[in-house]
């Protein structure tokens, strides 16, 4: 008489063993990455909006920095370890012949931090309108466009605008 594994059992397995080796494909930063609570006391570096839906950065953004990412922004360059940047991500509200941020769509953020070695030396999250963490890819949700059309910046695209 054969017996049967059942199914559920093999794919419990299986997920049980692949855990260990999915988080370890994410460095340090990745696993450990926190919406830093006062980033809005940061300098504010410029606000933009990209109104189309269907765009996958759809929203009104306002990009902050701390203190070690504002040299690179402004002269542009390598950033140093510990540069962090976050946008906040906000719905587009058109009324009256106006345009102005709605409800909170979340956070982003990204942190230079050598051992993200994938990454291009950054560490890359999303944070919730509640601040908790989002799943994420960073490689494919947001290093491969930061390669693609920011690599001459050490993968960041916005300025710093007075």
């Amino acid at each position: 008489m054969k017996r049967h594994v059942p199914s559920t059992f093999i794919l419990l397995l299986a997920a049980a063993l692949a855990i260990p080796f999915a988080a370890s494909a994410l460095s340090a930063g990745e696993r450990t990455a926190a919406l830093p609570k006062d980033f809005r006391a940061w300098t504010h570096t410029k606000s933009m909006v990209i109104p189309d839906k269907s765009h996958g950065l759809y929203g009104f953004h306002n990009n902050y920095a701390n203190k070690a990412a504002l040299p690179s922004l402004k002269k542009g360059g390598t950033f140093k370890e510990g540069s962090v940047m976050v946008i906040s991500f906000y719905d587009v509200v058109v009324d009256g012949g106006m345009t102005t941020q709605g409800k909170k769509l979340m956070d982003a953020y990204m942190k230079k931090e050598k051992s993200a070695v994938k990454t291009g030396g950054w560490v890359y999250a999303a944070f919730g309108p509640d601040g908790k963490a989002k799943a994420i890819d960073p490689i494919k949700d947001c290093f491969d466009c930061h390669a693609a059309g920011a690599k001459n910046t050490d993968y960041v695209f916005h300025k710093y605008i007075d």
